[in-house]
Formats: C-alpha cells, structure tokens, sequence
C-alpha cells in the first residue's frame, strides 16, 4: 500500500511533489511557481501531541499537510473537547484566523507532522501578485464552509452508522483524490477522537466497527481500513442522496 505519510526530503520542490495538485493553484507560469515556492517554508515540523497553534493566538501563516496529520478542535471552559475536523496530507489549514486575524480553534499533531507554511507577512502580497492563489483561497474557504454544513447534517440527520460509512467514504474519496488507494488506508486518529467528531460514545463507534466487520463491509487491521464492499457502504451512508 502506497503510503500517504512517507515523505521524508522537506527539500523536495513544489512541482515534484505529488501533492501539487491538490495544495497548490493550478495554471501557474513557471514565474509565478518560483515566486511561490520562493515564499513557502517547508521545513515546519511538529511532534506528536505537539501544538501548531492554540484559540487565541495571533495568525502567523497558511499551512499545507506535506505528511503526518493533525486534528483542529475547540474547548470550553471546563476543558471539555469538540474536535471540528481532521487535516490529513494535501489539506490546508490556518484559515480560521481570517476573519479577526486570531485563531478560533486549536490545531494538534495526531502524528509527527512535517507542512509547508506561507507566513503571513508575504501572504497578502502573493495573494496580490498571484491570482490563481486568490482563486485557491476562495475555494479552501468555501470547502471549509460546505464540510461545516455536511458535518452539521450527519449530527442532525443521520444515525451511528451511517455517521461511520460517510466517514469512511470522505476518506476514500481523499486518498483517491490524492492518488493513493481508496480501498485501503490508513486513519491516525484514535477511536477516542474519532468517536468524539462523529458525536457517539467509543463503546457505541467499537460495536459499529464489530457490526460492519461481521456484515463484511470493512475490515480493520490496527489503523488500516480495507473497504470490502463499497456499494454496501455507499448504501448504509445513503450516498445516493
């Protein structure tokens, strides 16, 4: 299986990286990608548990996952977690700060993390001279409202498990975008996390897991997820819809 997380050279160039077309805007001159890439720092890593930045905390730049994963989550006064979404390879994040220029939410390592960030201070200015990345912009921000809305619909509407196989199916559909296996990949994070963003207990998310295993939807190995029968999955999430 080919392995979404096993990039190890930070040197490697923007347009040798197979997450080009997914990070970066597309139809830029080969001006404007050594502009870009001029500006991008891609040696940002983070340890596991480790924070890349907390509620409160003054924007200092638009990051890309590169490799690894990490969680964005917000807290209430007594501690207690909502996690708001998972940042896997290809994703983008730090857009939650555009609105006052400070972060909302908390953003932490699932797993050790290498990204490339743009710092703010040159952020504004490419925005000005690259308008395929204004195009880019739009579309990350409209992608974060259009996901809200779908995860708000899931809660509301939708049973345990189903919650799980539209899940599994938005994994699918995010390797095989970024052209790895849709049928088998790996999810790092922990049932806990996992449970928590999908509003059920861990006990009720283990029994789903048991439940498709048995009825041959599924198999887990550890964190690896093989997808058996993926028209049974699509009908249990009612992907149709």
């Amino acid at each position: 299986m080919k392995n979404p997380s096993s990039f190890d050279n930070n040197k490697v160039k923007c347009d040798s990286c197979s997450l080009v077309n997914v990070c970066l805007p597309s139809g830029l001159s080969s001006h404007e990608m050594s502009l870009l890439e001029g500006s991008i720092d891609k040696t940002t890593k983070i340890n596991k548990k480790e924070t890349l930045f907390k509620a409160n905390q003054v924007i200092n730049g638009i990051y890309a996952v590169k490799s690894g994963a990490l969680k964005t989550s917000i807290s209430n006064r007594d501690g207690q977690e909502q996690i708001l979404e998972f940042h896997l390879p290809g994703d983008m994040l730090g857009f939650d700060a555009f609105n006052q220029g400070i972060h909302t939410c908390n953003a932490t390592a699932l797993e050790d993390t290498l990204l490339c960030k743009i710092p703010m201070d040159t952020f504004d200015n490419l925005c000005g001279q690259l308008p395929g990345l204004r195009r880019e912009l739009r579309h990350q921000v409209g992608k974060e409202i259009a996901h809200n809305q779908s995860l708000l619909l899931s809660l509301g509407q939708q049973q345990t498990d189903e919650r799980l196989a539209t899940f599994l199916l938005k994994m699918s559909d995010h390797y095989k975008l970024r052209g790895f296996s849709s049928n088998e990949f790996v999810i790092p994070m922990p049932r806990q996390d996992l449970s928590n963003y999908l509003g059920m207990a861990v006990e009720t998310l283990s029994r789903i897991i048991s439940r498709m295993t048995e009825a041959g939807l599924i198999k887990i190995d550890r964190r690896v997820v093989t997808i058996m029968d993926l028209e049974k999955l699509q009908s249990l999430a009612h992907s149709s819809c």
